[in-house]
């Protein structure tokens, strides 16, 4: 558990980080590739402008955190409700939007 914490220059590539606690935590200027974040606690973690590409965030919590400019890139944000975070010019893939759509609300069908 690590409560109202800052992360400068932090980096972490791989590794196990399933269930963490960082609610409220500081990742501003954090780079996270490939880890596993399943089930952890960031709420209300403020990741403008982070990369925090292909992390599983299966089933994280993730209300009330600032995902502004944040690049997401092959992370599972499948648990990401978007009434509850900030997304404004955060960086999904194609596919990606597929989940935010659906999380939206909207019926997406083929053509």
């Amino acid at each position: 558990m690590f409560d109202r914490c800052t992360f400068d220059h932090m980096q972490a590539t791989g590794g196990d980080w399933a269930f963490v606690g960082m609610p409220g935590a500081d990742l501003r200027i954090a780079q996270l590739r490939g880890v596993r974040m399943r089930e952890a606690d960031l709420t209300g973690a403020r990741c403008r402008g982070s990369s925090i590409r292909d992390v599983d965030l299966w089933g994280a919590s993730l209300h009330g955190a600032d995902l502004t400019k944040c690049d997401l890139r092959g992370s599972d944000i499948s648990s990401l409700d978007p009434a509850t975070v900030e997304l404004h010019g955060a960086i999904i893939t194609l596919d990606q939007t597929m989940v935010v759509a659906r999380a939206l609300g909207f019926d997406v069908r083929p053509e």
